[in-house]
């Protein structure tokens, strides 16, 4: 049995004012986006994906191996089953690609998109893979009385309330929405459209946020481009002009790609033209949203990620961070899903190496374990860790530990205690740490000071 002293292997760090550089991160790469086997990797890329809690689902398309995968466990010992193989998609929809752009979304018990080779919705069961079509395009085409056929575009969402897919028509220029299977019906026609905006073209993503408002952009080359609203009552409007987005981003990003609202209330707008994209973000239930808008990742900024691309595709959410996928331009092709890790300004971090005899040589490893009482919680994959973080005698309230995160509400009591321990094994060998940590809340700097008690910490092998 060895004791090392703690004081020897752990520092202390305040939370700074200032606010961090943002922390990217791949979250789930091109092999396990692909179905983790590495079988058709580089013919397609990441078309489309859905988080849930610490699950996703991945649209991948490209030369006739259309599939969609399910990767569980994200935080770490991802696991991939193939939900939909291009021979499902082939037999039940007669095409061998498919493309869901924007509007790749999860609700209930399955997978909602609006493919724009088959011009249909289908929906894949979460669980099972089953797939069938919800919305054919001879319902759309007979709907709209149009004769000169029809096509999906990007700009289409699934209504987290309803189930049902508001869709975009380019024909006719109206917003459309499923009502039940194959019954398709107007939400918004060209007049209203056009009298409230003096444009009907829509173009980019669309988001609702809790209350059921709806969002999207509405964008025409040297004409017009505006971020719209529409309440729940009907009622639109403009909730960012061009000039007003111009004034942030500059002329350089006029069009507008994906849009989501976040878990953390503030909207998030890709920009771009041609080689060129940023990501903005504002609140939209501001009373002047224009005032709160200001880049969120800029062209360098995203070319600087663990993308390497200022492209980007769908937005999404990993536990308190924006999650995005980009897809190719060019070579190469493989792409992956990425995260912004939540710029928590952790109170403490808990690291140091920790040694495992091998054969008479030390074979070091880093743990480490952030902290921090922001209202995000995060799991991040640390590949330099083997350790599994746990609370001996259990979490008290208000206090979450979710793999190297530990969260701890503002109302927690003070001077509580709470025993971390770390474990971690090197084949047959077994090391485990455990820290006595006293709780302190600290309001007046919006985080939690943690405070170690050294002389109570045992590292024991």
């Amino acid at each position: 049995m060895n004791y090392i002293p703690l004081c020897a292997a752990l520092a202390l760090v305040l939370a700074a004012p200032a606010i961090p550089a943002l922390e990217t991160t791949e979250l789930i790469n091109f092999v396990m986006c692909d179905g983790g086997s590495n079988d058709i990797l580089g013919a397609e890329s990441v078309m489309g994906f859905a988080i849930e809690d610490d699950t996703a689902y991945v649209q991948v398309s490209f030369q006739n191996v259309p599939q969609i995968n399910r990767i569980e466990n994200i935080s770490g010992g991802q696991v991939v089953t193939r939900l939909m193989h291009p021979a499902n998609w082939l037999a039940a929809s007669g095409e061998n690609a498919m493309t869901t752009w924007y509007g790749f979304d999860a609700t209930s018990n399955y997978l909602q998109f609006a493919d724009t080779y088959s011009d249909g919705i289908w929906r894949v069961d979460k669980n099972t893979g089953g797939l069938s079509c919800y919305v054919s395009k001879s319902s759309v085409t007979n709907t709209i009385d149009s004769t000169n056929g029809y096509r999906f575009l990007a700009t289409y969402i699934t209504s987290p309330n309803t189930g049902e897919t508001i869709f975009y028509n380019p024909d006719s220029r109206y917003l459309m929405t499923s009502a039940g299977s194959n019954v398709v019906k107007t939400f918004i026609s060209n007049a209203q459209l056009t009298n409230a905006f003096g444009n009907a073209r829509c173009a980019g993503g669309m988001t609702f946020d809790p209350n059921g408002n709806l969002y999207w952009g509405q964008y025409e080359s040297g004409i017009y481009a505006g971020i719209h609203k529409r309440d729940t009552n009907g009622i639109m409007s403009v909730l960012l002009t061009k000039t007003q987005m111009d004034a942030v981003v500059g002329v350089n990003y006029p069009a507008i790609g994906d849009i989501f609202y976040a878990p953390d209330g503030q909207l998030y707008i890709y920009k771009y033209k041609t080689f060129h994209g940023c990501i903005v973000t504002c609140d939209p239930a501001a009373t002047n949203p224009a005032a709160t808008l200001r880049m969120f990742m800029s062209e360098t900024d995203l070319t600087n990620s663990a993308a390497h691309s200022w492209q980007v595709g769908e937005l999404g959410w990993y536990k308190g961070g924006l999650a995005w996928h980009h897809f190719f331009m060019g070579e190469p092709k493989r792409t992956g899903i990425f995260a912004v890790v939540p710029t928590n300004a952790p109170v403490l971090v808990v690291s140091g190496p920790a040694e495992v005899a091998v054969n008479s040589s030390n074979v070091p490893y880093g743990c480490m374990l952030l902290l921090t009482n922001r209202w995000g919680l995060y799991t991040r994959y640390d590949q330099t860790s083997t350790a599994q973080w746990s609370i001996v005698g259990g979490a008290p309230a208000g206090v979450t530990l979710d793999g190297n995160f530990l969260s701890v509400a503002s109302d927690v009591p003070t001077n509580q205690y709470i025993t971390l321990q770390a474990a971690s094994s090197y084949a047959d060998q077994a090391l485990t740490n455990t820290y006595a940590v006293l709780l302190v809340p600290e309001p007046a700097l919006l985080a939690l000071c943690l405070l170690l008690l050294c002389a109570q910490s045992v590292r024991s092998v």
